[in-house]
């Protein structure tokens, strides 16, 4: 059971319902629609499927980018160690510059160039910030969403990338073309990231749970969900040959289908979540990243880490020719928030007179002074830059990040989480 527990070899899919959906293939582009994630309904001819969709709306959310600014080519260099928000940190690979100037949302995701001499990073709301050999080629920022984008992955040539929403919406931009998303579908867990096949044909996404969804020419080879993780699987990566990959879960756990080879763990549960895995340049290893900084190196060189620099919680790592990258999201500034004025209504409907923050609903359903479900407060926490909070219970959690992730989730979504109690205040 321990072997099988951090390995998680390749297993058959299972049939299930489509609420608890693991493993979905499909080789037809017209599925999902491109814009699966946009508020705005279609309104173009033969925007309802297919590629007239994607390239339609690529060109749209491209003019919306430049024009409103959702993202741009960095050129400033920066220091390998900060505590500014949004920052990245360079071990053994050449400093290249930051993503702080104009980045105004959480960081959420790095991912490298097929050459491993640059790296895109991507924001909550798809803008895209390039650095090195990385070229930017549009972004979702500045555009409404109906979900936080959480990942991005780069195509074989390095002229294009897909961007992933937490509920499967898929983005495509450069050379990238669209082959399904999961947006508008029942998910049994949110999506936590993409990765690209060898080719360029196709994508995986991956969910909390461990689900595995294969697009385009990307093989399935098994999930963690298979086996019930008992810690949410936060991160996804392909092998070099492309023909398998690597899952990550909160407490360390790693999981290898297809030809993904497994060279190790840091399993530990009272650890910091761990929120990031990427194959090693030459493909002879990979390596993990906590929230804290910590690295850990199987099959390839340990370059150093990122712990104990006071920068903000980590949110991915992406791998250079020599070393690696180490992306940080954003801290919440350090203010008591209980005072708020919506805040302070919502705990008295929700909490105060049963348990305050660490109330729990009759049914265990929901949680905290907020009454957060548990799929609610990890989306939240995603959205907000906070990965340190994804499976924390929310009834547990300090009562600073439960004001922070409520009044988040507030300004995110309005009052309607709470029926529109509270509103306007």
């Amino acid at each position: 059971m321990w072997l099988s527990r951090v390995s998680g070899r390749s297993r058959s899919a299972l049939s299930r319902s489509p609420v608890d959906l693991d493993h979905f293939h499909t080789t037809t582009p017209a599925l999902a629609g491109f814009a699966s994630t946009v508020v705005q309904p279609a309104t173009a001819p033969g925007e309802v499927n297919g590629r007239a969709t994607r390239r339609f709306r690529v060109a749209a959310l491209l003019t919306a980018a430049i024009a409103l600014g959702g993202s741009f080519l960095a050129t400033r260099p920066a220091s390998a160690a900060s505590t500014d928000a949004n920052m990245v940190s360079a071990h053994g690979a050449p400093v290249l510059g930051s993503p702080i100037p104009g980045l105004t949302l959480p960081a959420v995701g790095i991912a490298a160039t097929p050459s491993h001499a640059g790296y895109w990073v991507v924001a909550s709301d798809g803008g895209v910030f390039a650095f090195g050999d990385a070229k930017f080629f549009g972004s979702t920022g500045n555009v409404p969403l109906v979900a936080p984008i959480v990942g991005l992955a780069s195509t074989p040539s390095g002229n294009g990338y897909w961007l992933v929403a937490n509920d499967g919406g898929v983005f495509a931009f450069g050379d990238a073309h669209f082959y399904g998303s999961l947006g508008g579908r029942p998910l049994a867990a949110p999506i936590a990231g993409i990765a690209p096949t060898s080719t360029g044909a196709g994508y995986r996404l991956v969910g909390n749970d461990g689900g595995v969804f294969a697009f385009g020419d990307a093989g399935y080879y098994g999930s963690a969900a298979a086996i019930h993780v008992s810690s949410p699987v936060t991160g996804i990566a392909s092998s070099h040959a492309g023909h398998g990959y690597l899952l990550v879960s909160r407490d360390g756990g790693v999981f290898t289908y297809g030809d993904a080879t497994f060279r190790g763990a840091p399993l530990d549960p009272s650890a910091s979540p761990a929120v990031g895995i990427a194959s090693s340049a030459d493909g002879n290893g990979y390596v993990i990243v906590r929230s804290d900084g910590h690295v850990f190196a199987y099959g390839t060189l340990y370059r150093g880490d990122a712990a104990g620099i006071g920068a903000p919680p980590v949110v991915g790592i992406a791998t250079g020719q020599s070393g690696y990258w180490i992306a940080h999201g954003a801290t919440p500034p350090p203010i008591d928030l209980s005072g708020n004025p919506f805040l302070a209504c919502t705990r008295h409907h929700e909490s105060d007179s049963s348990g305050g923050y660490h109330a729990v609903s009759p049914g265990g359903t929901y949680r905290g002074a907020y009454q957060f479900s548990r799929s609610t407060w990890d989306n939240t926490a995603r959205a907000a830059g906070r990965p340190d909070l994804v499976g924390v219970d929310p009834a547990q959690a300090a009562p600073a990040d439960q004001d922070f992730l409520a009044l988040q989730l507030y300004h995110w979504q309005g009052a309607a989480p709470w029926g529109g109690r509270c509103a306007g205040l």
